[in-house]
């Protein structure tokens, strides 16, 4: 299988692409990661350093590879922290481009944008076009429990308002939601 990855990259530590792309090869998919943020450590740690792409610049890296013709053989699109809210669209166009190409394509969208312990910790207006742009394209999405409430505006807590939400989520665009 073969997997556009658009997500993070971290120097310490194991966060987007920076943890999914060896377990990915090891399983033995051949994966292309075009990094969104190229930080010295995950958020979570409260201080980072490094830089925020431009959506042109993850742009241009998605364009270098479909110049290269492969995307025809592209099975899956995932995608995760975006870090730019113009880098929505650019996942948004990539995966228009990558289904375009071959239709059997799946996106797989991780809708980062916070948690329940310390609510959302992306820009603002990123959680607004996940939701309006991104997810809408998704065949399936993993978003956990806070993700999952703003996706569809509610607030699960139970059982039963989660199952509620994820069909709520389901109506919105993807067919499976994790």
């Amino acid at each position: 299988m073969n997997i556009l990855s658009i997500q993070s990259s971290v120097a310490y530590g194991h966060a987007g692409n920076s943890s999914a792309v060896f377990p990915l090869q090891r399983l033995g998919h051949e994966v292309w990661p075009v990094f969104t943020v190229h930080f010295s450590n995950h958020t979570g740690y409260g201080e980072w350093r490094g830089p925020v792409f431009d959506p042109e610049t993850v742009r241009d890296v998605i364009t270098g590879i479909e110049e290269r013709g492969v995307l025809p053989r592209c099975d899956a699109v995932l995608s995760g922290y975006l870090g730019n809210a113009g880098v929505t669209s650019v996942v948004a166009d990539a995966v228009r481009r990558v289904k375009a190409a071959n239709a059997g394509a799946v996106y797989a969208c991780d809708p980062v944008m916070g948690n329940a312990k310390s609510g959302c910790f992306v820009h603002e207006s990123i959680p607004v076009l996940l939701r309006e742009q991104v997810v809408p394209q998704a065949d399936l999405i993993t978003p956990n429990q806070f993700e999952l409430g703003f996706l569809t505006d509610t607030e699960p807590q139970t059982l039963e308002e989660t199952l509620a939400s994820v069909d709520a989520a389901r109506e919105i665009g993807p067919s499976t939601v994790l």
